[in-house]
């Protein structure tokens, strides 16, 4: 999922000059910067959530209200976790990255692990099966190589064996710099950027959801813009997700910050179907994604829900 909202990007590069979507519109937005549809700005609710569509997906496990998942019993084990530093654009492994773990699942002071990945982008280090973490991703500033890439709510999933594999991944300065090409305006420096997929209850993508980011008293932050994608593309005449269930939401200023998913409820009116919290901080890629009836963004791989021997 993650790898492609940026994929996405590298078709605009691989289309050279064509800035035309699917629709006839400019990728570049109209004349005053501002590239149209998909969310707004000025921190109204009805710029970012307006659907009347009925979303496609199913959404049988939202009860009106939402929850948290836990593990089953015996499923929280300590194992070797082996990761793999992957570029989000190219696929490749990113050599001596360093990785920030966070068992947390937030970035609150000093980070629990912090490894530095071989020439094959890898690391090893212990760590806790189905439960929830935060990593962060980065190199040497130095080299301007990469964005600092941040994911929250991430699960190591369980297993019998004492070895588990994962990946965690790294957005490039130049997959970055994309970003002015497909939104039509640059981000701000000095705020940050969410993106994510919607979920249904059988893990499927929503068609049909939007996205609106607020702090704790529900404050939208001014100048925030939401986005959709079509078939992993960026498109600004898109107004909520597509079958792809992408999103995206940039200069969002640093803190601490809900990501709330809504549908049309059928009646004139909109029903939160998915919640998730996360800390954005400055020049990042903060990746949190939302799944129908989960408030917290955490969700547990299918290894973590059935009974589990060690």
């Amino acid at each position: 999922m993650r790898k492609l909202i940026w994929m996405s990007l590298a078709l605009v590069v691989a289309c050279g000059d064509k800035t035309e979507d699917s629709g006839g519109g400019s990728l570049l937005g109209d004349g005053d910067g501002d590239a149209d549809g998909g969310g707004g700005g000025g921190g109204v609710f009805e710029d970012f959530i307006s659907v009347t569509d009925p979303p496609i997906g199913n959404l049988d496990c939202f009860t009106g209200t939402l929850g948290t998942e836990s593990p089953a019993a015996g499923c929280e084990a300590t194992r070797t976790m082996t990761a793999t530093i992957m570029d989000f654009q190219d696929d490749v492994p990113v050599d001596e990255a360093t990785a920030e773990i966070y068992l947390a699942d937030g970035i609150f002071g000093a980070p629990d692990t912090t490894s530095v990945a071989d020439s094959n982008g890898m690391f090893s280090v212990e760590m806790p099966t189905c439960a929830a973490f935060t990593s962060k991703v980065y190199t040497d500033p130095v080299l301007d190589a990469t964005r600092v890439t941040i994911e929250a709510h991430d699960v190591l999933p369980y297993s019998s064996i004492p070895t588990v594999t994962h990946e965690l991944n790294s957005v490039s300065s130049a997959t970055y710099g994309l970003i002015p090409t497909f939104l039509g305006t640059s981000p701000d420096e000095e705020k940050g950027i969410i993106a994510g997929s919607a979920y249904d209850c059988d893990g499927n993508q929503i068609e049909g959801l939007q996205v609106v980011v607020e702090d704790d008293s529900g404050a939208i932050p001014e100048g925030a813009i939401a986005k959709y994608f079509i078939d992993d593309f960026p498109n600004r005449n898109q107004p909520y997700t597509s079958a792809d269930g992408l999103w995206i939401i940039m200069d969002v200023p640093v803190g601490k910050w809900v990501v709330k998913g809504y549908v049309a409820d059928g009646l004139g009116g909109h029903s939160m179907v998915a919640r998730t919290e996360l800390n954005v901080f400055a020049k990042s890629i903060n990746i949190s994604s939302l799944y129908t009836g989960i408030q917290d963004g955490v969700k547990m791989p299918d290894t973590c829900l059935a009974g589990c021997s060690r």
